[in-house]
């Protein structure tokens, strides 16, 4: 591995904490945002509800004259009485004879079914983006968990003697010269010790540097491998957004009905 890569291995080792803390606190947000737009499909059905129950009651304090069998307009008269410069007149007027408040509440109605059906479009896009799309943004998650315990498992793995045993050779040998050079002939058990132990400790450095050799390649697959999941933050992202605008897209419809309905048919005076 050369070092440019190692650079780059020790830059994500020391920010992969990081990354993942702001991963997990935008899902926090997602989700959130998610449980208001839940919130809002709740509060519709409410209008909806409340706004039938205006509409059955407003008829008490705007008296029509119009029975329910669409009989003819009984002519209900009410004696005002006016007092202007201490003149009294009498101004007979009828109770909403033109049936405004039949038009008001029917318009009223059509709110009621804009919010019931707002509601149920933000119920469906709610569960489609919590059951599919979230989870896309937790697996992310998981990828990010993966790359640190990578990390990890490559420091415990890592672990080996290769400097302790190289120290070691170099003493033996140094010990092995001096003693051949001294008497050679006295201590020759000593010395087949000393290079016997020079050529296994020379051997477990060879192990150790091939187990170290492995143990780098596959840590520079997994993180090779790691490179292509940078493709779902597009994925989820554009997934999110998409469903996002499909749901806006059927609220703006409704809305642009209910518009076009309430302008025209909703009475704004007698």
């Amino acid at each position: 591995m050369g070092e440019p890569f190692l650079k780059k291995w020790r830059q994500a080792e020391e920010n992969i904490q990081f990354i993942i803390d702001k991963w997990v606190k935008i899902i926090i947000l997602v989700e959130r945002y998610e449980r208001r737009q839940q919130q809002i499909s709740f509060d519709n059905g409410k209008f909806a509800e409340v706004l039938n129950g205006f509409s059955k009651l407003n008829t008490k304090i705007y008296p029509d004259n119009e029975d329910n069998n669409n009989s003819t307009r009984n002519d209900v008269n009410v004696n005002v009485v006016v007092v202007d410069n201490n003149e009294n007149y009498k101004q007979d007027f009828d109770f909403n004879s033109s049936g405004d408040i039949i038009n008001i509440n029917q318009c009223l109605n059509s709110i009621g079914e804009f919010f019931n059906k707002s509601s149920q479009v933000l119920i469906d896009e709610s569960y489609i983006i919590n059951t599919k799309t979230l989870e896309k943004f937790k697996n992310y998650l998981d990828y990010l968990n993966s790359l640190q315990e990578l990390f990890e498992r490559t420091k415990q793995l890592s672990i080996n003697q290769i400097d302790l045993l190289d120290k070691r050779i170099k003493d033996q040998e140094i010990k092995f010269k001096k003693i051949s050079e001294e008497n050679p002939d006295i201590k020759g058990g000593e010395l087949i010790k000393l290079r016997q132990s020079i050529i296994n400790d020379k051997q477990e450095i060879f192990q150790q540097l091939n187990k170290d050799w492995l143990i780098k390649q596959c840590c520079l697959q997994e993180f090779i491998i790691f490179q292509e999941t940078q493709f779902l933050i597009t994925e989820l992202w554009v997934e999110w957004c998409k469903d996002r605008l499909k749901c806006q897209e059927k609220l703006v419809g409704l809305y642009d009905n209910l518009n076009q309905e309430i302008i025209h048919d909703m009475p704004l005076e007698r």
